[in-house]
């Protein structure tokens, strides 16, 4: 659909009407159905439920589902699925990573994921600072692996996946403060990224990051003196797996007693010395062999009265107890998550109709993901012409559809440990060498100036908020910055050892026989490259008058300087924040 017509029709992607696009000849986004005050209504559909998608699969089918499933899509990815042959054939191979026998997880960054957490010793001159120091160096290592994962992805959703959990069941850098626990809980959200969510349940809660992160650390008994805790049982429950009001009677799904005894009934669990393991102690013994020491009789064994159900409860019996709530029983959770699987595959206003088939589906397969998701991404709902380019990019996607629709290079990830640059003689304070400043300059500069978005740090633990919420003027002016400096070498610079390399001849190379094709053929098929939509006639006109400087002359000669010129039009253009 034209961008124009999409704007000011039921699909209106209601951004902030102060989102002024920098070119005078671009349309103006319109402020459809959000309002400053609410988040809008869903888009106006043909289907409302899971039916099947029986359309045309062409191009356009094609590139909105890798798009939607992955960050940014280079056009080899696009003919290695296209040479699938079918919708079902794509999305199997993009689901396959629900099996971790046939895909198996990423190896460790590093080998000091796995190191105690004492390494550097604090008792050495300078020790506080420098384990300071290191840590948040490695943490920005391990931002930088994973932003490395996702462009380096061939065709599959996990890495999307992985992103949406970490902005599900969110913990924090800043404040875990340990980077093992950090790669341990990217792990986590990584192994159960399709896997079953109430299984994924259960492991999130004793994931070493989310203990620190939501205090479930300080949530213990000794003898009758109680230091519980309620952080993380009131957030298991109001942002992880119930949501606070039930979706079918609008009354709330839980009260300040049920948090109460359940905090309880969590309490006792600590990570051991190790990074990647933590240990539960019920009644003095421990039931994880595996995890080294940890306090004993931290457990309350008490009674407690959770939702409605008496008994000396633990973790699982909570879980068990929160994926009953609901009519059906388990309703309410199922509802609630795939809400979230919804906003971020198909729109960031959900449809009750098609998450009520979600979650009906999602309960006939015991809360496993993978099955609601081949079901979505092969609905008709899901290939909806209202659909198809209707989200806004967050700054991960901005980045990764830069970097990889557009070849931009940079030096490969280095795993090695942050060695010591220099070190003060007077304090003994260390500053650590960066091992890659230019994957850093992506996740630490580029990504905060498109939106502040920081992989594995959200700004609460509600998450980022995501939709229209990722623009303003002043991120669009900032991305349309980032890419000019981007494709105009801006980011190459030797002396600070940053290279984010574009190179225009190998950009339009992807297309075959770039150099063959007229100027409206290469620019039609460049634009199909990064573009949901169909521009209308003044911008598609300036694009080829861009990629060759004699057009409209019928005798077009390819030349890179002209790629160069039309890559940074493109980026300019409001269609680049959609997919």
């Amino acid at each position: 659909m034209e961008r124009r017509t999409f704007l000011t029709s039921a699909g209106a992607l209601g951004l902030l009407s102060s989102f002024v696009p920098l070119k005078a000849n671009s349309a103006w986004f319109v402020n459809g159905h959000t309002s400053l005050t609410g988040r809008g209504e869903p888009l106006q559909t043909e289907s409302a439920d899971l039916s099947p998608y029986t359309g045309a699969w062409g191009d356009t089918q094609l590139r909105h589902l890798l798009r939607r499933a992955m960050f940014g899509v280079p056009q080899s990815q696009f003919d290695a699925a296209k040479a699938l042959g079918s919708m079902n054939a794509v999305v199997s191979k993009l689901l396959e990573a629900q099996d971790v026998n046939k895909v198996p997880l990423p190896p460790p960054p590093a080998s000091w994921v796995n190191g105690l957490p004492t390494d550097p010793k604090v008792s050495d001159p300078g020790g506080a600072v420098n384990l300071n120091r290191l840590y948040n160096t490695r943490i920005v290592e391990i931002g930088n692996w994973w932003f490395d994962l996702m462009v380096q992805e061939n065709l599959s959703i996990r890495e999307k996946m992985t992103l949406l959990w970490t902005n599900h069941f969110v913990t924090g850098s800043l404040t875990v403060q340990h980077p093992g626990y950090m790669y341990t809980y990217l792990q986590t959200c990584r192994q159960y990224a399709l896997g079953n969510f109430k299984n994924f349940a259960y492991a999130i809660s004793i994931d070493p990051a989310m203990l620190i992160y939501l205090n479930g650390n300080q949530n213990y008994i000794v003898g009758t003196k109680s230091y519980a805790n309620e952080n993380y049982a009131r957030e298991l429950m109001e942002l992880f797996t119930l949501g606070i009001l039930d979706p079918k009677t609008g009354l709330p799904n839980y009260t300040e007693t049920d948090i109460q005894n359940s905090a309880r009934a969590l309490t006792g669990w600590k990570p051991t010395v190790k990074a990647p393991f933590i240990g539960w102690l019920q009644n003095g013994v421990n039931t994880n062999p595996d995890t080294g020491t940890v306090p004993q009789n931290e457990h309350d064994t008490g009674t407690k009265t959770f939702l409605g159900q008496t008994g000396n409860w633990g973790l699982q019996d909570i879980l068990n107890i929160i994926f009953q709530q609901g009519t059906p029983p388990g309703y309410t959770s199922a509802y609630f998550v795939c809400q979230k699987l919804y906003e971020e595959f198909v729109y960031y206003i959900p449809n009750p109709s098609v998450v009520d088939a979600m979650a009906q589906l999602m309960l006939a397969n015991n809360f496993e993901i993978a099955p609601v998701m081949q079901a979505l991404l092969t609905s008709a709902h899901f290939y909806d012409p209202n659909v198809i380019g209707a989200q806004l990019k967050s700054p991960a996607m901005y980045a990764g559809s830069l970097v990889r629709e557009f070849g931009l290079t940079y030096p490969a990830f280095d795993p090695t440990d942050p060695p010591i640059k220099s070190t003060d003689p007077n304090t003994h304070y260390n500053t650590y060498t960066d091992t890659n400043p230019t994957l850093t300059l992506i996740t630490q500069v580029i990504m905060a100036n498109a939106g502040g978005q920081q992989l594995l740090n959200p700004p609460n633990v509600k998450g980022w908020p995501g939709g229209h919420n990722w623009i303003s003027t002043g991120t669009f002016q900032a991305r349309e910055s980032e890419s000019y400096i981007a494709l105009n070498n801006g980011y190459v610079n030797t002396k600070s050892n940053i290279n984010l390399a574009f190179n225009a001849d190998m950009y339009a190379r992807q297309i075959q026989n770039a150099a063959g094709l007229s100027s409206q053929a290469l620019s039609q098929a460049l634009e199909d490259l990064s573009l949901a939509f169909t521009l209308g006639p003044l911008e598609a006109g300036d694009l080829q008058k861009d990629i060759s400087a004699t057009y409209p002359d019928p005798n077009y000669k390819y030349d890179p300087t002209d790629v160069k010129g039309f890559a940074v039009y493109l980026t300019s253009l409001p269609e680049f924040q959609l997919y």
